[in-house]
C-alpha cells in the first residue's frame, strides 16, 4: 500500500500521509485531488493495522459519503487484499450523531427530524411556542424568522440564558417539546451528542478522524470534533477557505484558518496543483481569489493541464434578460453540434428562480432538454395542478343559501377547473373526471375520516383517476412529485403523530397546512433537490447545488450588479451581530461563491450579463478580472468556430466514484428499473399506514432476544417491549394493542425454542461486484458442528407478493458469507405472525446452492450496470406491478389484465 502510495499520489498529495505531527489541516485548492489524497490517508490507516471500527470520517453529504466509502473499499480491495472496510464511518456528522445517541439508552426511540420535519413541526406548535407574541407575526409569518434563530441558536453552540429574552421562552419550549416527544432534530443530534460526550468521556477507541469540507463547519461541530477525540487520536481535517459558501448556515472559515488554535500539535499542508481546469480557467479563478480578504494567501493554484490553442474563457455582453437567454441557448447548440453532450453542460445561477425562467424558456423553445426542475414542467405541476387543488380542498364548501352563493361557488369551481384542465387535456370528458376524484377526496375530508390523513395516498389515487401519471421520459415531472411528496410527507409526519399536550389538527387543518407548507417550501426546497448528474439534459442550477461537481462547459448567466453578487444582506435573525454577524451576505461571500462557479468548469467558462457595458449595473468582479484571461464579445459570430469543439476524452469524467447502494435499492431495481428511479434518484415518497413501526419494533426485540444467553422472564420481556416499540402515529389504545401482539408472539417463538443465544446477530456484510459494491445487514448467522452456517431472516408476516424480494435478500447474504470463505447449510425465513398463529415454527426455505447463488450475483451486476448507465425504464408484469408502492403514478405499469 505504501508503494502504492507513493506512486500514485504527488509530493504534495503524499506530504500529509507522511507527516510526523498528531494532526494535520490540508488546504485544498480547487480541483486539486482532495478527494484522491482523502481516500489513501485513509487506507494508510487500515494498511498501518488501524480496526475500521478506529476510524471515523465526517464528509458533507450522504452521497460524498458513499462515494468516499466506496472508492475506499475499491482501493483496499485492491492493494490490501484480505482486509476489510466492515465497521468504518464514512458519512455526515448527523447520521454519526444520531447512531450514537440511539446507542444510549437516554435516546432510544428517538426520530430524527429533518428540515421539512421541523418546518412542519414548528407550523403545528405555532402557538404553543408562543411564536405570534415573541414576533408580533401571526400564523404562519414567524416560522421562518423562528427556524433562523433556532439555527443560531444549535450552530453557535449557545446555552438558553444567551438566547435574547423576546425568543428565549420560545427556544426553550420547543426543546422541551423534543424531549418529551422524543424527537431529535438535526441541531439537537449535534448538542446532544456532544453533551453526552463531554459527561462520559469521548468516542472508546476512536484512532483516526477524518472531516471534509472542514472550511464549512460550525462553532457546534467543533465542539463535536473536541469531545469525541480520545488523547493521541488522529485528526485531519480538509477543506478550502475560498470554498466557504455557507456562512448563512453558520460556516466559520476562521476554523480552517486557525486550526492549530483548536487542535494544538498538528502541520499545515497545501494542495496547490489543479488538475481539472485549463490554465487560463485557473489563472482566472486565481485572481478572482485575490480580491477575498480571508483566505490563507499561500494557497495559489497552479494548473497541471497543458492549454489549448483556442481561448477558453469569455465575457458575453447582452441588452436584455431576453438577449442572455438567446445566447446561452445558442451557445448550448453550438456545443451540442459539435457532439457535446447535454449533460456535459452546466448553467449556473447566483438564483435560478431570481432569474433562470428566461434561459429555461429559451432553451425549451429550441427543443434543448432541460434539467430544472423547479422552473419547468415539475414546478408546472406543483403550480398548476397540486396547489390549486389543495387550496379547493382546504376550504369549507357548505350547500349555498341562496342564488347569489350558489353562483359563487359555480364561478369557483371553474375557475378552479380552468387553471387544472390542461393537465386532462387528453382524457375523455376529463372535467366529469376531475370533479368525480376531486369530490371522493374531499368527502373524506368532511366527514373526517381518518384515511383524509393520509395525503400522499389520496394524491396518488386522484393522480391516478385523473389519468395524470409518470413515465421514463418525464424526468422533470418525477422531480416535481418527488418535491410535493417530500413536503407532504413531512407535515404527514408531524401532523399524523401523537404529540404530547398538542391534539391532532382535523382533516381539513392538515390538509391546510399541506397547502401552506408546499407555498413556504417549494422554492428553497426545489432549488436544493440532489442533482442527477446522469440526467441527458443540460443543467440549469444554482451555484450552491454545483459544489463538488465540474463539468466541461460552464455558463455563468447574470453576472451583473444586484445579481452576482446580489446586494449585501443583514443576517435577519434576533441575536446581536456579536454573535450572528458573520450569517448576513457580504460582497466577500460573494466573491468565494463566484470562485467556486468559475472553478467548475474543465474546459471552457462563459461569463454573461445582459446590461450591455453599463457602468452603473456592470458586477465589480467583472471589472477586477484581465482582458489578457477574459476574451469579451457581444456576438457569438466573434467567436473562433474552433472554441466550440472539445475532444472526446475531456467530455469524459476523470475520476467516476465506484458505486456503493444497499442491497433493497438494488433489489427494487432488479423488480423494475423504473421504480428505483422514482424512490431512490429522484426520491418519490410512497404513501404509508398508521402501524408504521410495528415491524421495526417487532424486529428489534427479537434480535435483542436473539442475542441474549438466557431467556427472559415476562417482566423483562415486558420492559424490552415498552422500551423498543414505539408507533407514535396510532393512537395511545392501538399502541398499546400493538405492543400486547409482539408480547404474544415473543412468547410464542419463546416456546416454540427458536432462541439459543448463539450467533452473530445484524451481521453486516459489503460485496464488491465489477459494477460497484452491494452492502446490508443479516438478522442473523449460526454456526452447525460441522461448521456450516445458517441464516436466518425475521419478518413479522410474509406476504406473497413480496417473497422473490425477500429470497434474493437471503440470497445476496449467502453469497457475501461464501465469498468471506464461509459455508452456508440453509437460509431461512421465519414468518413470526403465522408462526406465532399456529403454533409453530413457518419457515420459507430458500436455495442457496451455487447455480442460484451464481444466479443472483449476476442479476445484481446487471442491475448495477444499468445504475450506472442510468438505463431506468419500466419493466412492468404482474408480479412486479403488484409489488410496487409507485403503482398508481406509474404511466408504465401493468393492469390487473395483464395488458
Amino acid at each position: 500500500m505504501l508503494d502504492w502510495i507513493a506512486s500514485n499520489l504527488s509530493s504534495e498529495q503524499q506530504a500529509p500521509l507522511l507527516r510526523t505531527s498528531l494532526n494535520a489541516c490540508i488546504l485544498a485548492a480547487a480541483g486539486s485531488g482532495k478527494t484522491r489524497t482523502l481516500v489513501h490517508a485513509l487506507a494508510a490507516d487500515l494498511a498501518d493495522g488501524i480496526e475500521p471500527e478506529a476510524i471515523v470520517a465526517f464528509t458533507f453529504t450522504e452521497k460524498a459519503g458513499e462515494e468516499l466509502l466506496a472508492r475506499v473499499h475499491t482501493l483496499a480491495a485492491e492493494h490490501l487484499p484480505g482486509s476489510s472496510v466492515e465497521g468504518m464511518y464514512i458519512g455526515t456528522i448527523h447520521a454519526w450523531c444520531f447512531s450514537y445517541l440511539t446507542q444510549q439508552d437516554e435516546f432510544i426511540n428517538c426520530t430524527p427530524l429533518d428540515e421539512l420535519h421541523v418546518d412542519s413541526l414548528v407550523a403545528r406548535v405555532y402557538d404553543r411556542l408562543g411564536l405570534e407574541e415573541a414576533y408580533g407575526l401571526a400564523f404562519p409569518s414567524a416560522i421562518g424568522r423562528f427556524l433562523v434563530d433556532l439555527e443560531v441558536f444549535y450552530n453557535e453552540h449557545l446555552a438558553l440564558e444567551d438566547v435574547p429574552d423576546q425568543i428565549r421562552p420560545c427556544v426553550g419550549a420547543y426543546l422541551e417539546m423534543l424531549r418529551r416527544n422524543r424527537l431529535m432534530d438535526f441541531g439537537g443530534m449535534i448538542r446532544w451528542a456532544t453533551e453526552h460526550l463531554q459527561a462520559n468521556g469521548p468516542v472508546a477507541g476512536l484512532a483516526s478522524l477524518f472531516v471534509d469540507e472542514y472550511q464549512d463547519v460550525n462553532p457546534a461541530q467543533v465542539a463535536l470534533v473536541k469531545a469525541m477525540l480520545p488523547a493521541r487520536s488522529r485528526l485531519v481535517v480538509v477543506g478550502d477557505d475560498l470554498q466557504c459558501i455557507y456562512n448563512w448556515r453558520g460556516s466559520d472559515v476562521g476554523r480552517i484558518l486557525n486550526f492549530r488554535d483548536d487542535f494544538g500539535e498538528s502541520s499545515t499542508f497545501r494542495l496547490l496543483t489543479n488538475y481539472r481546469s485549463r490554465p487560463s480557467l485557473v489563472q482566472l479563478s486565481n485572481r478572482i481569489a485575490e480580491h477575498v480578504s480571508m483566505r490563507d494567501a499561500k494557497k495559489v493554484m497552479t494548473a497541471e493541464r497543458p492549454e489549448v490553442s483556442c481561448a477558453t474563457a469569455f465575457w458575453l455582453s447582452s441588452d436584455s434578460d431576453a438577449e442572455q437567454a438567446e445566447q446561452v441557448a445558442e451557445l448550448v447548440e453550438l456545443f451540442a453540434s459539435e457532439g457535446v453532450p447535454w449533460n456535459r453542460i452546466a448553467i449556473l445561477v447566483r438564483s435560478v428562480l431570481g432569474w433562470g425562467r428566461p434561459i429555461v424558456e429559451a432553451l425549451s423553445a429550441r427543443g434543448i432538454p432541460v434539467y430544472c426542475p423547479i422552473l419547468t414542467r415539475g414546478g408546472a405541476f406543483i403550480d398548476g395542478l397540486l396547489l390549486p387543488v389543495l387550496d379547493w380542498l382546504r376550504t369549507e364548501h357548505g350547500e349555498p343559501r341562496n342564488a347569489a352563493e350558489e353562483a359563487e361557488t359555480e364561478e369557483a369551481a371553474n375557475a378552479l377547473w380552468d387553471t387544472v384542465r390542461e393537465w386532462l387535456s387528453g382524457v375523455e370528458d376529463g372535467e366529469t373526471v376531475f370533479w368525480g376524484a376531486t369530490n371522493e377526496w374531499l368527502d373524506t375530508i368532511e366527514e373526517a375520516r381518518n384515511e383524509a390523513y393520509d395525503v400522499r395516498g389520496h394524491l396518488y389515487e386522484f393522480l391516478d383517476s385523473c389519468q395524470v401519471r409518470v413515465g421514463p421520459r418525464d424526468g422533470s415531472l418525477m422531480l416535481g412529485l418527488s418535491i410535493a411528496s417530500q413536503i407532504i410527507r413531512s407535515v404527514e409526519e408531524i401532523e399524523r403523530r401523537r404529540l404530547v399536550g398538542s391534539p391532532r389538527r382535523t382533516p381539513r387543518g392538515v390538509m391546510s397546512e399541506v397547502y401552506h407548507a408546499l407555498l413556504r417550501n417549494r422554492d428553497d426546497f426545489g432549488e436544493s433537490v440532489p442533482i442527477d448528474t446522469s440526467a441527458d439534459a443540460v443543467l440549469v442550477t444554482t451555484v450552491h447545488q454545483a459544489k463538488g461537481l465540474e463539468w466541461p462547459v460552464v455558463i455563468i448567466p447574470s453576472v451583473q450588479r444586484g445579481r452576482f453578487p446580489v446586494r449585501s444582506r443583514a443576517h435577519g435573525s434576533s441575536f446581536p451581530d456579536s454573535v450572528a454577524g458573520r450569517y448576513g451576505t457580504s460582497e466577500g461571500d460573494e466573491r468565494r461563491l463566484l470562485y467556486v462557479a468559475t472553478t467548475r468548469g474543465r474546459e471552457r467558462l462563459f461569463l454573461l450579463d445582459p446590461v450591455s457595458g453599463d457602468q452603473k449595473r456592470v458586477s465589480p468582479f467583472l471589472r477586477e478580472l484581465p482582458g489578457n484571461q477574459l476574451s469579451k464579445a457581444r456576438r457569438l459570430a466573434e467567436i473562433d468556430d474552433d472554441v466550440w469543439s472539445i475532444s472526446p476524452e475531456d467530455l469524459v469524467e476523470s475520476d467516476p466514484a465506484p458505486l456503493r447502494i444497499a442491497l433493497s435499492d438494488v433489489l427494487i431495481y432488479v423488480e423494475c428499473p423504473f421504480q428505483f428511479a422514482l424512490r431512490r434518484v429522484v426520491g418519490v415518497q410512497p404513501s404509508v399506514g398508521d402501524e408504521l413501526g410495528f415491524g421495526k419494533g417487532l424486529h428489534e426485540v427479537i434480535q435483542l432476544r436473539s442475542s441474549a444467553e438466557r431467556p427472559w422472564s415476562t417482566s423483562e420481556l415486558q420492559e424490552h417491549v415498552n422500551n423498543r416499540v414505539s408507533l407514535p402515529y396510532m393512537s395511545e389504545e392501538g399502541e398499546a394493542e400493538a405492543r400486547r401482539a409482539i408480547l404474544v408472539r415473543l412468547k410464542g417463538l419463546e416456546g416454540l425454542g427458536v432462541f439459543t443465544g448463539a450467533g452473530e446477530q445484524e451481521v453486516r456484510v459489503e460485496v464488491l461486484f465489477e459494477g460497484g459494491i452491494v452492502h446490508g445487514v443479516a438478522d442473523c448467522l449460526q454456526g452447525n458442528a460441522d461448521g456450516t452456517l445458517v441464516l436466518t431472516d425475521w419478518k413479522s408476516n410474509i406476504h406473497e407478493i413480496f417473497a422473490p424480494r425477500y429470497e434474493r435478500q437471503m440470497q445476496f447474504y449467502a453469497h457475501a458469507v461464501v465469498n468471506r470463505g464461509g459455508c452456508v447449510e440453509r437460509a431461512d425465513i421465519v414468518d413470526v405472525g403465522a408462526s406465532s398463529a399456529q403454533g409453530q415454527l413457518v419457515v420459507r426455505k430458500v436455495d442457496v446452492a451455487d447455480n442460484a447463488l451464481r444466479a443472483l450475483a449476476g442479476s445484481i451486476e446487471q442491475a448495477l450496470e444499468g445504475i450506472w448507465e442510468g438505463r431506468f425504464e419500466a419493466t412492468p408484469s404482474t408480479e412486479s406491478c403488484a409489488a410496487c408502492d409507485m403503482y398508481r403514478i406509474c404511466a408504465g405499469r401493468c393492469n390487473t389484465d395483464g395488458t
